[in-house]
């Protein structure tokens, strides 16, 4: 067995073999910046690099060790050799250590880690609430809703990076953050003790860098209404027949008239005047006001622009039905296809209005979903719900006639004929559709006030239809119809 071993030993050495033992080495690391350094933003470019003369270096670890961040002291891998810090710096200031240690391509790490201490600063971030319920300084009302929004300098940082904090007077333990530079406040925080009250309220805003510095804060009050005085708030009227003289008096007079008859309790409903006052400014807005109330009613009358406030906030509207409100709607120009205009396009009336869509008049590209009322006729519309009643009118434009897919819904109809141009079918242009959520959509695309029909020849037929009386008795139905009806 000795021999054996010795001659195998004497082979090998005698084949000329030379057994290499690899020195054992670590890699070295090195940052870029070293020694005392001056105080930097919070906001730093850090660079480092490794180096091993045994190999090659297949990444590194690196870390920070910030007293204000106790917590976090993991290493963290990278085959990069510089990162972007954002370091927490919450009071303005702090004193933390960058390691970073090389890693070689046998898994061999850098026991003495590069260390470089620097000293970081942070200036608190500005905000300035600009859009609000009390624009200058005139004092508004809202009900319990409320949208804001703000412009953001941040003198040392990313002002895109800022979040804030919002919160209504007495709620500052429970915040709500908001990313970007407009927020709704949710209806709920407006409760106190449970319910809704009048009476001013006050929206503070704090914002927060990306290094936890907290800037000061800026507020806004103003006066917020309570839905109604008692428990139910059956009614919102919207009043957006933003025009003066005796259209205007007509339109107002003929929906108060109604509500009137209805039997609806006055105090189990709000009215909101929009030549007045504008308490929307976003669709969340919008939706969160609606759904303080059972009903919304919003009326425009013979205006034949697009109501403004529902092109900005439309959107609302179908979020309120999808969450089970009911909605009436008159208006003009309700519709936006082709070259006519409106706050809704067709994808809502597939979704909302159990329809394929508007009748269009024309050809491509000239086409037109807005029709039309001779100036030197009144055209009749039959009114199918809730008893078989004729209305009339003439010389206005923007009626929608909708493709409905159910014939039970139709509330008012153009007879063939009746319009401008001249429609070879009935046309619908008032609808009355449930909704899946347990909504309901009253959609009526005529001015039921029809007071400027006034010069009738005396053999017209259209003078067995008094006037404007049989409007009132049309509204009247549909507010019943509608569910407003008692108190």
């Amino acid at each position: 067995m000795i021999a054996l071993s010795l001659y195998v030993g004497w082979s090998a050495a005698g084949c000329g073999a030379k057994k290499v033992v690899e020195p054992v080495s670590s890699p070295q690391t090195y940052i870029f910046v070293q020694g005392p350094v001056d105080t930097v933003n919070h906001i730093v470019k850090l660079h480092w690099f490794g180096s091993d003369p045994h190999g090659y270096i297949a990444g590194y670890e690196v870390r920070l060790l910030n007293p204000a961040a106790p917590a976090d002291t993991a290493w963290g891998f990278t085959t990069a050799t510089d990162t972007s810090l954002t370091v927490l710096t919450p009071t303005g200031y702090t004193q933390a250590v960058f390691e970073a240690r090389a890693i070689n391509d046998r898994g061999v790490r850098d026991p003495d880690p590069a260390r470089q201490t620097f000293q970081f600063n942070n200036q608190p971030p500005l905000l300035r609430i600009q859009g609000k319920p009390n624009s200058l300084e005139h004092s508004d009302t809202t009900f319990a809703s409320v949208t804001v929004d703000w412009t953001v300098v941040d003198p040392d940082g990313n002002a895109d990076a800022v979040v804030t904090r919002v919160w209504l007077d007495g709620r500052q333990d429970a915040p709500q953050i908001a990313h970007g530079t407009t927020f709704t406040m949710p209806s709920a925080e407006f409760l106190q003790g449970g319910a809704y009250l009048s009476g001013p309220r006050t929206l503070y805003a704090q914002p927060i860098d990306d290094g936890g510095m907290a800037g000061p804060i800026d507020s806004c009050t103003w006066y917020v209404r309570q839905p109604v005085p008692g428990a139910r708030a059956r009614l919102l009227v919207i009043d957006d027949a933003q025009y003066t003289g005796g259209a205007k008096v007509r339109v107002d007079t003929l929906y108060s008239n109604a509500l009137a008859r209805t039997g609806i309790d006055p105090s189990t409903m709000r009215v909101i005047h929009l030549a007045a006052t504008q308490p929307f400014r976003s669709a969340t807005d919008l939706a969160q006001t609606f759904a303080q109330f059972e009903n919304v009613l919003w009326y425009r009358g013979e205006l034949t622009s697009v109501s403004a406030a529902l092109n900005n906030y439309g959107d609302g509207v179908g979020t309120y039905l999808e969450h089970g409100g009911h909605f009436f709607l008159e208006s003009l120009n309700l519709i936006k296809a082709w070259l006519s205009p409106g706050p809704f396009d067709v994808d809502w009336v597939q979704r909302y209005l159990n329809s394929d869509g508007v009748l269009l008049f024309g050809q491509p590209p000239d086409s037109s979903a807005s029709w039309g009322v001779s100036s030197t006729h009144p055209t009749v519309l039959h009114s199918f719900q809730p008893t078989d009643s004729v209305l009339a009118k003439r010389n206005i434009a923007g009626l929608r006639g909708l493709i409905t897919r159910d014939r039970s819904q139709v509330l008012l109809e153009a007879t063939a004929s009746g319009l401008t141009p001249l429609n070879p079918i009935s046309i619908p242009v008032a609808l009355d559709v449930p909704q899946a959520g347990g909504g309901r959509l009253m959609f009526v695309t005529f001015p039921l006030v029809t007071g400027t029909v006034d010069a009738i020849p005396a053999d017209s037929l259209y003078t067995t239809y008094p006037f404007p009386q049989r409007a009132s008795v049309v509204l009247l139905g549909m507010l019943q119809r509608f569910g407003l009806s008692g108190p």
